[in-house]
């Protein structure tokens, strides 16, 4: 576990988090050729549904603040209720960047 605290999750640009309805939402573009029948039946994003813990850890992966360092916010906001914490976060991350919806940096990769 610790060697992904140091992690930075970065964002991907082309993604959009946004409250419909008073929900949240990521909305996915759907711009490949391959998209044709999904955008047909679901218009031109994907949509993923995020609680307010998963739309706060969204904003959060600014490319500046390390997972140890979103873990910290989230328990300051949340308290005991984002608990396991770190197991929570990193499985939650790692299913984001395999979705390609954020990428994982070290500090020295940073631009």
């Amino acid at each position: 576990m610790e060697d992904y605290m140091n992690l930075i999750p970065v964002r991907n640009g082309r993604v959009e988090l946004r409250k419909i309805e008073g929900k949240y939402y990521l909305l996915i573009p759907m711009d490949s050729k391959l998209d044709f029948l999904a955008r047909k039946l679901h218009r031109n994003y994907r949509r993923i549904e995020l609680d307010e813990i998963g739309a706060y850890t969204w904003e959060l992966c600014d490319g500046q603040r390390t997972v140890r360092e979103i873990g910290k916010a989230l328990k300051a906001r949340f308290g005991d209720e984002v608990e396991p914490l770190y197991e929570r976060l990193v499985t939650f991350l790692f299913e984001l960047g395999k979705r390609y919806l954020v990428e994982f940096k070290r500090r020295d990769e940073l631009v």
